[in-house]
Formats: structure tokens, sequence, C-alpha cells
């Protein structure tokens, strides 16, 4: 029966490992894929702010502006974060390596809640930029496409056929001629 239950509890251990591993590789590709798509949409935007609206038309700037500090932000707090989160190991490996066992486990929750709430705000901050992004092209092109609306054309005025005598002046020549 003691075999059994090792065994039970091994099959346990490995898949817990499992998912370890599987958490660790999603935080890094979670890192990752919040700063290519925040330093491309900060990236992207800006160069071809131009090409998407015409900047002396465009209305509510302050959008824009608000978007791309949301994405500068985001890239900020998710450096920090990775700041962070190498701080707290090497600090959880020196109290392993001095054997304060207690704290690890209590301070490794603290820390990772920390690390947690800097990965929300950056979340929040990148969807929060990219929609700020989306609603200023949005109205902008909006406002653009119907400026360009086409004119109704006015009816052209009908050509008049055939030749017509020019009207003489109002000063009338004199019936006798000059010699």
């Amino acid at each position: 029966m003691s075999k059994k239950k090792d065994s039970i509890k091994n099959e346990w251990v490995e898949f817990r490992n499992s998912v370890y591993e599987t958490k660790s590789k999603s935080q890094d590709d979670f890192e990752k894929y919040i700063n290519i798509i925040a330093s491309g949409g900060l990236g992207i935007t800006i160069a071809f702010f131009d090409k998407i609206v015409q900047i002396d038309k465009a209305i509510y700037l302050w959008i824009i502006v608000f978007g791309w500090l949301l994405l500068a932000v985001t890239l900020l707090i998710n450096l920090f974060s990775h700041f962070k989160s190498v701080n707290y190991m090497e600090l959880t490996i020196s109290e392993i390596n001095d054997e304060k066992y207690e704290e690890v486990f209590t301070n490794v929750e603290k820390r990772n809640k920390i690390i947690n709430r800097f990965n929300l705000i950056s979340l929040a901050s990148l969807i929060i930029g990219v929609l700020a992004i989306i609603i200023f092209v949005t109205i902008n092109l909006y406002i653009m496409s119907n400026e360009r609306k086409p004119v109704s054309p006015q009816k052209p005025v009908p050509e008049e056929k055939g030749r017509k005598i020019p009207i003489p002046p109002t000063n009338r020549p004199s019936s006798t001629p000059k010699k």
C-alpha cells in the first residue's frame, strides 16, 4: 500500500512540476507579448500617424497622446516588474541559503502578489492605451470621411447653339463719316 501511495504522490509531484514549468513559460510569453504589442503599437502609430490621420485636420489629439503615454507606461512598468522579479528571486535564494525557510514561504507569497499587481497594471495600461488609439483613429477617420463625401454636381449651364452677333457698343457712330 505504501508503494502505491508513493507512486501516486510522485505522479502529483511530477504534475505540479509540469504546471510550474508551464506557468513559467506563460509568464515569459506574457512579458514578451506585452512588450511586443506596446512597443509595436507605439512605434507604428507614431511612425505612420500622418498617413492614418491628417494632423492638421485631426481632432481630440489628447486621446492619441494619452494612448501613447499608456503604451510607454506599459513598457516601463513591465521593465520594472522584471527588475523586481529578479531582485525577489535573489532574495529568495539568499533566504534559502541562510536556511530561513519560514521566511521563504511568507516572503514568496508577498513578492508574487507585488509582481502580479505590476503585471495587472501593465496589462490594463496596454488595453486602455490600445483602445484610446483605436478610438482616436476611428473618430478622425469618420469625420474625415464625412468631409470627403462627394458634393452633388450642379446642373450644367446649357450651352447656346449657333453663332450670335455680338452686342454693339452703347455709343452710336455718327452718320457722317470723317474725311
